[in-house]
Order: structure tokens, then sequence, then C-alpha cells
């Protein structure tokens, strides 16, 4: 889980990842997404979203690859 919340505060805040998970997680405040605040079931969630994947940057899709 450290991985995943170091991830998350690496990505790009303006871009099609960051905004993906907005859209995804209507439920989970700005602040929590920005601060990378998920649960346990959102991540196993995320780990397994193609989409998520191809919406992410080439670092970004990278250091998503590591926490998987």
């Amino acid at each position: 889980m450290g991985l995943m919340r170091n991830f998350m505060k690496g990505m790009d805040k303006t871009g099609r990842g960051f905004e993906y998970l907005r859209n995804k997680f209507p439920n989970v405040s700005g602040a929590k997404i920005k601060e990378s605040i998920f649960i346990e079931p959102e991540i196993r969630e995320l780990m397994q979203d193609k989409q998520f994947d191809e919406d992410l940057n080439v670092t970004e899709r990278r250091g998503f690859a590591r926490t998987s």
C-alpha cells in the first residue's frame, strides 16, 4: 500500500490518469485523491483496470507497473 501511495503522490495532477481517478471514484473527495487516501478494495480495483493504465502518461505507467 505504501508503494501505491508514493505512486499516487507522484502523479501529474493535471493529467488524464488523475482525472480518470476523480471520475472513477466520485464518492472520494478531491482532497483524499490528492493525498492518496484510498482503501484497499479501491486499490485492487485500480490494479485491474486497463482503462486507468491507458490513461497514464509514460512515466506514470512505468511507476504503476512497479506497484503491481
